[in-house]
């Protein structure tokens, strides 16, 4: 009780205290209004002010922490960069400069690569040709869907032009997937480094079959690297980042049509096929000659014997200037090029049976494209191709018979003077397919007129196989 009565005591003590300053102080003036706008002012100065350091040091901080990591991953890349080398056994000539890769950056490189006209009348027909083919939706926006789709599949890209890996920031450099992944992009500066990835035929744009056999070199070769490069990190800690890995984002490449995601997968699955063939045939040195003297067609990829040996097949060169005027295609988003071996193989499989596709698409020795035109309006398609020999051209002609009436269900047959042509009919236009000999003629047009006069020009043109 004694010690509670000294804290009641206390408190009255300050309580008389308290109230004798409240009488000693004299009551505060009230502010003007114009003062109480001043002080409103003067207070408000202060928080700007006060925001604009706390925003500085708020930039300070994350700009030292950008370093921290670039140079961490600048250490991690160069210990990447040497055991790559080693593996790869090619000298590095000078390190990798790494850069981020924001969404500005992946948007600026995919501009690159259709920026000028050439590229995006290419781009925009070849758009259009596969809807009319039937290979991609009609209402799909190419361009819009492969921008998204590079968005969530590429982690790092190494870029031939500019020389530099870029690396996403959503991939932490500490991890296995990250280190796999920047040790195949960290290959291909090592492939440019000593090859010369600038002048490879990787970057030809009017014949895309003899680009992706070369990509399958470049691709498969990194993708060689990569799986001996991850044996040498792979521990029991690995077992815990699988299922992160197996989490990343597929929505994009799950939604892309058969046809594109195929194609984009090509180059890596049948060039690290290709590449592994090569070492076990000729050995590990023997690499760099695949470098050196690229496949000239995806036929040379998809059989190895015909890239080298006594059945080495040479491609046929084909050209369809004379069917490239106005007269026969409409100049509007002009395609020219070349579907190859695998492009005929992957189309086919669309509709046909994947034996029957393989089957049609074998024996492949060139062939040449032209197209023409809009989706809905005016279009003409030329497309001339010679085979290994007349059986091999029979069978390209009736599965690609076959294929298209399964993709335009009311096509019916059209009566017609030559017996060696099949005239094919609806209401979007003429299908005609003709064969003489090793040689295969298809046009496409909702001309009929422009349609025969486009395969009598085609069947004219006069085409020295090589050996």
């Amino acid at each position: 009780m004694r010690c509670v009565g000294r804290w009641v005591f206390g408190l009255l003590i300050v309580a008389v205290l308290l109230a004798a300053c409240a009488r000693t102080t004299p009551p505060k003036e009230p502010l003007s209004p114009a003062r109480q706008q001043a002080e409103i002012k003067r207070l408000q100065i202060e928080l700007d002010v006060k925001q604009q350091r706390i925003e500085t040091l708020e930039h300070q901080v994350a700009e030292r922490s950008r370093q921290i990591n670039l140079e961490r991953d600048r250490k991690s890349g160069l210990e990447i960069q040497q055991r790559a080398a080693q593996l790869r056994h090619l000298r590095a000539k000078r390190n990798v400069e790494m850069s981020p890769l924001t969404s500005e950056v992946l948007g600026q490189l995919i501009d690159r690569e259709i920026g000028d006209r050439h590229a995006k009348t290419q781009f925009r027909g070849y758009e259009i040709l596969l809807k009319h083919l039937g290979l991609i939706p009609a209402k799909l926006q190419l361009e819009s869907f492969l921008r998204a789709l590079y968005s969530e599949q590429v982690a790092g890209i190494y870029d031939d032009d500019t020389k530099k890996l870029y690396v996403s920031d959503k991939f932490d450099l500490k991890g296995t997937l990250a280190k796999v992944i920047l040790a195949h992009e960290i290959c291909h500066a090592l492939q440019d480094q000593n090859f010369n990835l600038t002048s490879s035929p990787i970057h030809l744009k009017t014949n895309d079959d003899r680009a992706l056999a070369a990509l399958c070199v470049v691709e498969g070769d990194a993708t060689v690297l990569m799986t001996d490069y991850m044996a040498t990190i792979v521990t029991w800690r690995t077992l815990f980042e699988i299922p992160g890995m197996l989490m990343l984002d597929q929505k994009q490449l799950s939604a892309a049509p058969r046809f594109l995601s195929q194609s984009l997968l090509f180059p890596y699955l049948q060039g690290l096929a290709f590449v592994t063939q090569w070492i076990e045939k000729k050995g590990e040195g023997a690499r760099d000659q695949l470098f050196r003297n690229y496949p000239r067609s995806t036929e040379q990829i998809l059989h190895p014997e015909k890239y080298g040996g006594p059945e080495k097949d040479e491609p046929t060169e084909i050209s369809l200037d004379s069917v490239s005027s106005t007269r026969f295609i409409p100049s509007k988003n002009r395609y020219n090029n070349v579907a190859g071996e695998m492009g005929i193989r992957v189309m086919l499989s669309e509709r046909l049976s994947k034996n029957e596709a393989e089957t049609a698409a074998a024996g492949w020795d060139g062939d040449r494209m032209v197209f023409g035109g809009q989706l809905d309006g005016s279009y003409a398609f030329a497309w001339l191709s010679i085979w290994d020999n007349d059986q091999d051209a029979r069978e390209f002609a009736e599965a690609l018979q076959h294929y298209f009436k399964k993709e335009r269900h009311d096509l019916a047959a059209q009566p017609g003077e030559k017996p060696e042509v099949v005239w094919l009919a609806d209401k979007l236009g003429l299908v005609a397919i003709a064969r003489k000999g090793d040689i295969v003629a298809c046009v496409h047009s909702d001309d009929p007129k422009r349609a025969t006069r486009l395969l009598d020009a085609l069947l004219a043109i006069k085409l020295e196989r090589v050996p």
